[in-house]
């Protein structure tokens, strides 16, 4: 044996031990391993564990009406000194500003080229004594706005599900507007639906009050959530923007379920401001357009802190305290599509998908041993060291195995059972002419290494296009043929090459077992 064979022999012993110690932990206790080397365990995905697959909706366009309502309010606390009686959003793209007289317009309208660049003006209406401002959002703002909608909140329910306490979650984004979420494991539709679904738009408004509210301002009713309806102020003071920690606790004097809020610095400042300009007002706390309580303001409040009743079973304040941690949704969600994968089913799933491919790799073993003798041994090896190293990069690198994946992995022993009758056939055919055994392993990888390369290539592209525009199982099954045909290469052409090199060396009788 040569020292350039001895070298590949130890690299190939070393790719063993490597592929032998990421597995472990799939088949030891992981409280014996590192912990390093405990989370390397293969995921399982949701069709082999069970659990809940969620397709939701993103409504973008509530986003852009929702960034113009806060534009409003912005302006019309910036700008109070400046005539303006009120400024508020009227539709998707749309925002009114109305102001006392025609004298402060020119001042508007420079804030707001300074400020708001996104808003052109588009109407200056006369009302009387009053002027309207017709503001209209454009259309790059629009877009950009419905993009990060997406986005965040594709965070928020990744928060949400993180709060909840779901291992090894699978959320994505799939075509412009659509969230995927897979929950291993989780299968109570409604709870789940309840907690990441939930808006959690959590607004302060003041309770309308004829003798202190101003005539300029328009009442809203909103229904409250032990019964009956509040009328308020349409303005809103203060957002959920400004929670910064959310809580359960339990009032020591009355025994009522509390969420408790702690602002950040901005609310704060807010908050000291709202309750200091309102004392003796009721201040109406709403989440998604329900009240849910409205305490008496009875003197300024600087702690930063404040607190939702509402008669919450402990179960209703854990959810609500976890998207008030997480932050508000962007735009509602609307579930499209809903299904649970039973425990049961998925190990059904493994357990035939395993048996396959176990039956399948046995009979092509049989096949190759009785068809090609010892060079079927060869090959039987590649193809196990083959499905071992798959594995392994698979636990690696954190992939999910998923049912479609076990038949990327059927696929692979497939192609490397191809690979190998290719290598075998063109060794006969050298045999037959008479060349002796070197010649013949030499001129079999030769000649066929380029047609396995190529076939190979081309498989790996395909995997690689249905990696990039597939979405759920289809990316499963991607992962693992790619990853396949990148082992299949390794074993086929550079392990059994190396082995029929080191047997030709040790057979002194120049003979070849195929």
């Amino acid at each position: 044996m040569t020292e350039s064979q001895r070298n590949k022999v130890i690299f190939i012993g070393l790719i063993f031990i490597f592929t032998s110690i990421i597995l472990m932990p799939n088949f030891v206790d992981h409280k014996k391993l590192p912990t390093w080397l405990a989370s390397k365990k293969i995921t399982l995905g949701l069709d082999l564990r069970g659990g809940s697959y969620f397709v939701l909706g993103v409504k973008s366009e509530e986003a852009v009406k929702s960034q113009l309502a806060q534009m409003a309010v912005s302006i019309a606390a910036d700008l109070k000194k400046e005539g303006i009686i009120r400024a508020k959003q009227i539709d998707e793209k749309d925002l009114e500003i109305i102001l006392l007289g025609e004298r402060n317009i020119e001042t508007v309208e420079k804030f707001i080229a300074q400020q708001f660049p996104n808003l052109i003006k588009s109407k200056v209406l006369p009302d009387g004594a009053k002027v309207k401002l017709i503001y209209t959002v454009n259309n790059a703002f629009v877009v950009q706005t419905k993009k990060d909608a997406v986005d965040q909140a594709i965070e928020t329910v990744r928060n949400r599900v993180d709060f909840y306490g779901v291992a090894e979650p699978t959320i994505q984004r799939s075509g412009e507007d659509h969230i995927i979420v897979q929950l291993p494991s989780e299968t109570n539709i409604e709870v789940v639906k309840k907690t990441i679904g939930s808006v959690a738009k959590l607004e302060f408004k003041l309770v309308y009050d004829p003798k202190k509210t101003s005539p300029e301002v328009s009442p809203v009713r909103l229904p409250g959530k032990t019964g009956g309806e509040y009328l308020l102020e349409d303005q809103t003071l203060m957002t959920g923007a400004a929670v910064e920690k959310a809580s359960v606790d339990i009032n020591p004097q009355t025994g009522e379920i509390e969420v408790l809020l702690r602002l950040n610095s901005s609310g704060r400042g807010t908050f000291d401001r709202i309750t200091g300009a309102n004392v003796n007002r009721q201040l109406a706390i709403i989440l998604d357009n329900v009240v849910q309580s409205a305490p008496n303001i009875n003197s300024r409040i600087s702690g930063g802190s404040a607190v939702i009743t509402g008669q919450f079973t402990r179960e209703e304040a854990r959810q609500l305290a976890i998207v008030l941690r997480s932050g508000a949704l962007p735009a509602p969600l609307e579930f499209l599509e809903t299904r649970t994968v039973g425990a049961t089913l998925g190990r059904d799933s493994i357990n035939q998908g395993i048996l396959a491919t176990i039956i399948g790799t046995i009979a092509v073993a049989i096949f190759f041993v009785i068809y090609y003798k010892k060079a079927g041994i060869i090959a039987d090896v590649c193809v196990i060291l083959n499905a071992l190293i798959l594995l392994a990069v698979l636990a690696l690198f954190g992939a999910t195995f998923t049912l479609p994946g076990i038949a990327g992995l059927a696929l692979t022993v497939g192609m490397a059972v191809d690979a190998n009758v290719l290598i075998y056939e063109r060794m006969r055919e050298e045999l037959r002419k008479g060349v002796n055994v070197r010649a013949a392993i030499v001129a079999g990888f030769d000649k066929a290494h380029w047609t396995i390369l190529d076939a190979n290539l081309t498989t790996l592209l395909t995997g690689l296009i249905l990696f990039s525009f597939g979405t759920g199982p289809i990316r499963g099954f991607a992962v693992t043929l790619s990853v396949g045909i990148l082992t299949t290469l390794f074993t086929t052409l550079f392990v059994s090459r190396v082995i029929f090199d080191v047997m030709n060396v040790k057979n002194g009788k120049g003979e070849l077992s195929i």
